[in-house]
Order: structure tokens, then C-alpha cells, then sequence
């Protein structure tokens, strides 16, 4: 028992701090999954495949803005006055950028017309300023202000949701208008937590540019890739065989939506603690093996439950049942993810973006590919997680090799 009880009190205390990034993710998530919940009740299969559409696209901006912004203010010095003119400056370009990409979107693939195309755009936006502060707090290792931040999210989106559907019809524009309202609500609390040192000088420049860029480049393009493969494989299934049978996709995946609150949760706390490990500021003693066999296993584990109940979990959710063969495509899906997770933060960490772009860009191909190919043959729509897992499985392995075998003072090469 002796022998046994520090390893025991490590575990707790990881535990411990590792509980509030994965309350900020189950929040931000479960107010996601209340939002689809809502659209796949309300709007129908064919309107709910367009709503999961464009959550798709706001994940997928969300990545890539995050990825420039976010992580940098992890990693990168914030406090240089360079540097922290060039992240004003990307963020300000960013939030134009999505605005305009924004409207696009909801012109091309809504069907509500310029004011559900604007109102999405304000959400993105909205949205993004809101990751902008989390990630600070993130930055900070205050995970749990990061919580009372994303219950503000939580209130503010519900609320607005609950005056729409007392006082009229609730449609895409009027989903996305309380989602920014909630953003908005996140945004100020959020400005309320941060010491004033966080906000001073957010003047924007270019003088740091080149050296924010060196990083947040290839970090902001490898964090884009995965939500824009599963952006890719719904646009697929779209063109090949219909919005209703994205919806069913969907489904399949709000099933086991509870593990990727775990997964998420468990990628902002290892990359917030490699991060400041690595320059000398404390952080997590938990090597990157020693995560990816506890979260690999935990999530394949906590899959079993979703897929044997899997009929009445979609009949509570969509009204429907959902295939158990889609959801262990699913529940293999965010297991490879989470198997390679530790080792894509340890990666970042240590600057190695463009080695972790270029691994995951080979694993996104050929999940695509692959998934292209099953829904021609006429596989079914239950082949296409499965098809994305596997594309993943060398990747794990890869991004292990990489992350382990180049020492610390290893750049982008």
C-alpha cells in the first residue's frame, strides 16, 4: 500500500487539476449539444443536416483562428510588445476575414436568406472574440475562471433560446442570434477576469508578425485540419447523398458526444501545462505515453455504453433510432483522435507545428479518400466514421515517433 500511495496522490492531483478544463469543455459542449438537440427536434433532418453544416464550418474557423491566436498567446511570448501587436492584428484580420467567409456561407448553404447569412457571420464573430479571451485564461492556467466564463455562455445562450421559442417560431437565424448572445455575455465576464496587464497595449503592429507567424502558421493550419476533414466528409455526404443523410451522421455522433467533451478538455490542459513545462514554468509531470493510454482507453471504454444503448439515445435526441454500428464508428473515430492528442500537444509545445501539419494532412487525405470512395460504392453512411479512424491510425503512430524522438530545442524544421 506504501508503494502504491504516491503514485495514487500523483493521479489525484493531475485528476484534480485536469477536472476543470474538462467542466469548461462539457459546458461549452453541452450547450452545443442542446443547440442540436433543438434543431434536430424543430427544424427536421434535412434543415438539422444544414445546421450541423455550418457548426462544422464554425469549428473549423474556430481551429484555424485558434490555432493563429489561441495557442500563440499559450506559447509565444504575449507580453513581448511585438508580439503582442502582431496578435492584436491577427485577431482584428481574422474577425473581418470570418465575417465576410461568414456570410458567404450562410448565402450558399442556408436557405433563410441575407439575414440568416449576417446573423451567422455576427455569431462566428462573437464567437471567436470569446475563444480569444478563453484562451488567455487558458494561457494563464485559470481553468477554473475558464468554467465560470463558459457558464456565462451556458445562461446567456439558453436564456435568449427560451425567450425565442415563448415568443415565436425558432429558426436557423434565430439559433445562431442566441449563440452570439451568449458569446457576447462569455465575452464580457470573461474581460471581467483578466488582470489589467492582459489588456494593455493592444495597439495592432506588424513588427512581430514574421516571428508569430513562424508558429502560429503551421499550428493554425495542422489545428484546422481535423474539423475541416469532418467538414469535408459532411459536404460529401451531402453531394453524394443528401442534407438528411448528413442529419443522420449527426446523430450518430451526438451520441457519443460526452467523450469528446473528455477529449477536449484533456488537449486544453495537457497543451496549457507542456506549454509552460517547457519554459520552466511548472505544468503536468504526466508524460505524453502515460496520457494517451489513459485517454485512448477511457474513451473506448465510455464508448461501449453509447453503443449498446444506442437506439433510445437516438430516439431521445434526434426522435429517432440511431445504427450501433455508426456509433462504434464514432466511438473508434475519437479514440485513434484521442490515442494521438498527447503527442500533438507535447509537439506543439515544443514548436514542432509544421511536423504535426504535415502528418495530419497525410491522416485527413486518406480518411477522405477513403470515405469518398465507401459512400460511391454505396457502403452507407455508418462506413464513413470508420473510414476517418482508420486514416488516423498511422497518424497516432507518427505523431508519437515525432514527438518523442526530437529533443526539446527542436523548431520547425
Amino acid at each position: 500500500m506504501t508503494a502504491l500511495a504516491a503514485p495514487l496522490r500523483r493521479i489525484r492531483k493531475v485528476a484534480g487539476k485536469g477536472a476543470a478544463p474538462v467542466l469548461s469543455q462539457g459546458i461549452t459542449a453541452g450547450t452545443s449539444l442542446l443547440l442540436q438537440v433543438v434543431a434536430a427536434r424543430v427544424l427536421g433532418l434535412a434543415e438539422f443536416g444544414a445546421f450541423a453544416v455550418f457548426l462544422a464550418l464554425l469549428v473549423s474557423a474556430s481551429a484555424l483562428y485558434t490555432g493563429w491566436v489561441g495557442d500563440s498567446l499559450a506559447v509565444l511570448d504575449r507580453h513581448d510588445p511585438d508580439t503582442r501587436a502582431a496578435l492584436v492584428s491577427s485577431a482584428a484580420g481574422g474577425w473581418a476575414l470570418f465575417f465576410a467567409a461568414g456570410c458567404g456561407a450562410g448565402l450558399v448553404v442556408g436557405d433563410g436568406g441575407a439575414g440568416t447569412a449576417v446573423v451567422y457571420a455576427a455569431m462566428l464573430v462573437c464567437w471567436l472574440a470569446e475563444e480569444t479571451v478563453r484562451r488567455l485564461l487558458m494561457a494563464r492556467l485559470r481553468f477554473w475562471q475558464l468554467v465560470v466564463n463558459d457558464a456565462c455562455y451556458l445562461v446567456g445562450t439558453v436564456a435568449v433560446l427560451a425567450l425565442l421559442a415563448a415568443t415565436g417560431e425558432i429558426t436557423l437565424a434565430s439559433l445562431f442570434g442566441a449563440m452570439c448572445a451568449g458569446a457576447c455575455a462569455a465575452v464580457v465576464v470573461g474581460i471581467g477576469q483578466l488582470p489589467r496587464d492582459e489588456l494593455r497595449q493592444l495597439r495592432p503592429g506588424l513588427a512581430g508578425m514574421r516571428a508569430v507567424a513562424s508558429f502560429a502558421a503551421w499550428r493554425s493550419l495542422q489545428a484546422t485540419l481535423r474539423p475541416a476533414a469532418l467538414l469535408g466528409s459532411r459536404v460529401l455526404v451531402s453531394g453524394v447523398v443528401s442534407l438528411a443523410a448528413v442529419g443522420v451522421l449527426e446523430a450518430g455522433r451526438l451520441v457519443v458526444a460526452p467523450l469528446q467533451v473528455v477529449i477536449n478538455g484533456a488537449g486544453s490542459f495537457l497543451l496549457a501545462n507542456f506549454a509552460a513545462r517547457q519554459r520552466g514554468g511548472g505544468g503536468t509531470r504526466l508524460s505524453a505515453d502515460r496520457a494517451a493510454l489513459l485517454l485512448a482507453g477511457a474513451t473506448a471504454v465510455g464508448g461501449t455504453l453509447p453503443a449498446v444503448f444506442a437506439g433510445p439515445l437516438g430516439e431521445l435526441l434526434i426522435g429517432q433510432p440511431v445504427d450501433p454500428l455508426l456509433v462504434l464508428g464514432w466511438v473508434a473515430y475519437l479514440t485513434v483522435w484521442a490515442a494521438g492528442l498527447p503527442y500533438v500537444t507535447e509537439a506543439v509545445a515544443r514548436r514542432m507545428s509544421r511536423q504535426v501539419f504535415t502528418i495530419r494532412l497525410a491522416d485527413s487525405a486518406a480518411g477522405l479518400a477513403t470515405a469518398a470512395a465507401v459512400l460511391v460504392l454505396g457502403l452507407g453512411i455508418a462506413a464513413v466514421p470508420w473510414t476517418m479512424a482508420c486514416g488516423g491510425v498511422l497518424s497516432a503512430w507518427r505523431l508519437r515517433r515525432s514527438a518523442t524522438s526530437d529533443g526539446p530545442d527542436h523548431r520547425n524544421r
